[in-house]
């Protein structure tokens, strides 16, 4: 390039250039190369694929059985609340005069009779032989029953005389009787004739029967009201004997 460059430069001022002769320098021969066949590249040694070992795929875990839910416990049946007591209801005013009820004692009872057949006087024996006298005698009012009551005692003495029968008798049927009570260790005995409401008002009498040795000195007769309320109203009568011997 360099040769070419003065070229130029002379043709460009036209100015006349001496040649100059130059001694060319001796190339020195190039060396010679003696080519080395290249050693053909090693065959590649196949590099070992490593197979991955396969994992171990986990055993199947047993599922665990459910557990047993419990079964419902019972409900307690609801205990029973007492139920509060009822309310007292004040009690009706009473009647005046206490309403006694005659307590039926285990005498004999006399059968009914026919109104045709007119009832004969049967004494029960086993009245003690003596005379027998009504002392003390007391009505008494009452709204339910209708009877007689009372004592028999020796004369004179508070002994009461056992075995004595008493006899009532009614002026109509059903009631006529006659209706017998005897007395107990003490003396007392009770005759039930019926209710108020199915006695009314009717005639009684009493007297004391037995045997032959048996006197009743007094018949004792009255007259029942159906109104237990007037003052001189008899349902019950109370008629205490003596016995004279």
């Amino acid at each position: 390039m360099g040769l070419l460059l003065v070229t130029v430069l002379a043709c460009a001022t036209n100015t006349p250039v001496a040649s100059l002769s130059t001694p060319r320098p001796t190339r020195t021969p190039l060396p010679t190369f003696t080519l080395t066949p290249i050693p053909p590249s090693p065959t590649p040694i196949p590099t070992e694929t490593v197979t991955p070992i396969p994992t171990e795929t986990p055993l199947v875990t047993d599922t665990p059985l459910p557990t047993n839910t419990p079964l419902p416990t019972d409900t307690p049946p609801p205990t029973n609340t007492a139920a509060p007591p009822p309310t007292p209801v004040p009690a009706p005013a009473a009647p005046p005069p206490t309403n006694t009820s005659i307590p039926v004692t285990a005498t004999p009872v006399a059968v009914a009779n026919s109104p045709v057949t007119a009832p004969t006087n049967t004494p029960e024996p086993g009245t003690p032989a003596g005379s027998y006298e009504a002392e003390d005698i007391e009505p008494e009012q009452n709204c339910y029953d209708v009877g007689v009551r009372g004592r028999v005692t020796e004369k004179g003495d508070d002994d009461g005389v056992e075995y004595v029968t008493i006899e009532v008798r009614g002026d109509d049927d059903p009631f006529k009787g006659p209706f017998f009570g005897k007395t107990n260790s003490r003396g007392d005995y009770n005759i039930y004739i019926g209710s108020l409401e199915d006695v009314g008002e009717m005639e009684f009498q009493a007297i004391v029967v037995g045997g032959g040795d048996v006197e009743s000195e007094d018949k004792v007769e009255w007259e029942t009201s159906d109104d237990c309320h007037d003052d001189d109203a008899i349902q019950v009568l109370e008629i205490n004997w003596t016995r004279e011997r």
